[in-house]
This record gives C-alpha cells, sequence and structure tokens, in this order.
C-alpha cells in the first residue's frame, strides 16, 4: 500500500516541478543565472551579495536618485525599501554605459521575512520597469549589475498616480474638498473628492475601461460609473451636467465622458466633479490614484570609489541623519562603494554589512 502510495505522489509532483522550474527560469534574473555554472566561485559570492541584500534592505525616501559603480562582487547588490500608497504607481529608470553591461533592476514585496514575491521587473534592452499599488504597501526595490560589469550606472525611483486628472486642464489645486470631510451635519462622510472646475468642462476616463453605468439617479444626478482594467476598481463621476456615453460603452483613458455640472444634490452650488473609487472592500480615497507628482530630473553623481571616512561616525540605515544608526565606524575604516545619492554613500563595511555614511 505504501509503495502505491509512493508512485501516486510521483505522478503528481513531477508535472509540478515541471512547471515551477520554468517559470523561475522565465525571470530576467533566473535566465541569467542560467548561465552560469553552480561551480563558478565568482557567481557565488555575486548571488550572496544579492541574497544578504534582500534579507537586510535598507531605506530610501522617493524620489531617490543614485549613480552607481560596482568593484567588489560580494558588494554588487543594492537593495531599498520604499512605501507606496493605494494607487500610485512606483517606476525605477536606469541609464547604462553605452556597452553591453549587463543590469537586472526587480520590485519584491517589502517584508523580508515573508516569502519572496517578484512584483515587476526590468525587461532586457528597457530603460525603466514601474508597478501599481492595490494596498498602502512597501516594497524592495533590488538593483545588481552583472557579475563582471562594472560600468556607471545612473537611476532614479519615483511615484506617479495611475489614473490620468479625471478634469480637463485642471490639476490637485482643483481639489477642494476631501476624502473624509463631513457631510450633512456629520450624519456622513464624503467618499470622494470634489474637483472645481466651470460648468461644460470635459471631464476623462483615468483609464481603458467599460462604463457600468450612465444616467441621472440618486445624490450624484447626472452621473458615470467607469469599471476601470488597470484593477478592476469603479469609478464614480457625480454632478455631471451632462454626458455623452452610454452603459456597455468601452472607452480609451483620456476619452471624454460627460461634462462638469452640479446636478443631484449639488444643485444651486458650484460646479464641480465628485470623483470617487469603489473597490471590493468599498470606497477608496481617491487622491493618491489622481494626485499629480514632479517628475524628478535626471542626475548624475561624481563617484570615487576609493572613498575612506575622514573622521568616526555612524553608519545609517538610509541617507540622512533622520535614519537609524546600524553600527559606529572607525576613522579611515575601508569601505566598498556602491552608490552616491546627493552627499551619502550607499557602502559595504566589514565585509558584509551595508549602510549609508555622509560624504
Amino acid at each position: 500500500m505504501k509503495r502505491w502510495t509512493f508512485y501516486v505522489l510521483l505522478i503528481f509532483l513531477i508535472p509540478a516541478c515541471k512547471q515551477i522550474r520554468p517559470l523561475l527560469q522565465n525571470t530576467v534574473r533566473g535566465k541569467y543565472e542560467s548561465g552560469f555554472s553552480k561551480k563558478d566561485s565568482l557567481f557565488k559570492v555575486w548571488k550572496a551579495s544579492h541574497e544578504r541584500a534582500m534579507a537586510t534592505p535598507l531605506q530610501v525616501d522617493i524620489p531617490y536618485i543614485a549613480s552607481i559603480q560596482i568593484k567588489h562582487a560580494d558588494a554588487s547588490a543594492l537593495v531599498y525599501t520604499v512605501s507606496v500608497k493605494r494607487g500610485e504607481q512606483l517606476i525605477a529608470e536606469i541609464k547604462k554605459p553605452a556597452d553591453s553591461s549587463r543590469f537586472i533592476l526587480e520590485f519584491f514585496n517589502g517584508d523580508p521575512a515573508a516569502s519572496k514575491t517578484l512584483l515587476a521587473e526590468l525587461a532586457e534592452k528597457a530603460g525603466s520597469a514601474y508597478w501599481t499599488a492595490q494596498d498602502d504597501d512597501s516594497v524592495r526595490i533590488s538593483l545588481q549589475p552583472g557579475v563582471n560589469d562594472s560600468g556607471i550606472f545612473h537611476f532614479k525611483i519615483y511615484k506617479q498616480p495611475s489614473y490620468q486628472f479625471p478634469v480637463a486642464g485642471k490639476n490637485n489645486t482643483a481639489i477642494q474638498s476631501f476624502w473624509g470631510a463631513n457631510r450633512d451635519g456629520g450624519a456622513r462622510l464624503h467618499e470622494g473628492i470634489d474637483i472645481f472646475a466651470p460648468r461644460g468642462t470635459p471631464i476623462a476616463a483615468v483609464a481603458d475601461g467599460r462604463i457600468g453605468f450612465a444616467g441621472d439617479r440618486g445624490l450624484g444626478g447626472k452621473q458615470v460609473w467607469l469599471r476601470e482594467n488597470l484593477a478592476g476598481f469603479n469609478v464614480y463621476y457625480a454632478h455631471l451636467d451632462s454626458f455623452i456615453v452610454n452603459s456597455g460603452d468601452a472607452v480609451k483613458r483620456g476619452d471624454t465622458l460627460g461634462f462638469v455640472g452640479n446636478t443631484g444634490n449639488a444643485a444651486g452650488g458650484a460646479p464641480h466633479l465628485h470623483f470617487g473609487i469603489y473597490g471590493n472592500d468599498g470606497a477608496v480615497d481617491p487622491l493618491a490614484f489622481i494626485k499629480e507628482l514632479p517628475v524628478p530630473a535626471d542626475r548624475a553623481f561624481t563617484i570615487d570609489p576609493q572613498a575612506k571616512l575622514s573622521r568616526s561616525g555612524p553608519l545609517r540605515k538610509g541617507p540622512g541623519t533622520k535614519y537609524p544608526p546600524l553600527m559606529q565606524l572607525n576613522k579611515n575604516e575601508p569601505l566598498k562603494f556602491q552608490a552616491r545619492s546627493d552627499n551619502w554613500l550607499h557602502v559595504t563595511v566589514r565585509d558584509s554589512v551595508a549602510g549609508f555614511v555622509p560624504k
């Protein structure tokens, strides 16, 4: 009986193994690593650097801009934890040398203690990677040149809204009533934001999707509901003066859906768009989905891989004095340089401890 049980298990496990192996190899890192022998000592050191950095990520605020030059295989991986809000799109851009230098850039789930989940990666020959947060979350961003690549790489990490701004010609300054504000004398809370604009200003589809409902009903008056294709949220446009779409229509990001007004319970007030978003767990704060954020300019920092500490001081978890110290370092202590951001250097000290020191 035990022998038959063993054979049955094999029947199910062998196909599963065949499915798992290609999944691992189909990532950019998996394909790259498959070209090395497991006995290659330099490759083993390079791989261990990534595993160590993933287990002990450093912290940075966004936007974050830095230049990288790697001289040591055992200090080749940089991993940063960043915070994102639901509806924000996280973007990482890398500029490589003109030669064929390889660079691996990945987004992973933020908790080092949890199972490692690849969220997004830099495709081969691409210059940027991006990922949209479905909840308030943290993300580990992993950056690592190839085993023998030691050119200078410039990169930046920043955030953008995942949706287009919904009112034509307007921006953040037009938002004058926010999520959670009291309504009806405190009887209810505002489940959205209000964007003020002249009557007749076009309103746009914030993403590709399909119109779930377009009509005139209830407190919202003339309204449009858009089921967007990015994450399946239902986007609510209310108090329109008129609309030009019908239930069931497929629309593209930027298509005009209707025009700003003050119908429904906004009658008599200033024309505005009530903008709301609803998911499976009900209404969510829509601000991060549309709040426009500046794109940081490209910067290139001069690099001195031979830098040493000019005085004793702390090795910090992030690039600034607000970040906690990891250990105390001595004057002239050897540093393995990895990257520079403004006046802070990302280094590895004492063989395996990564952190930041002031330039």
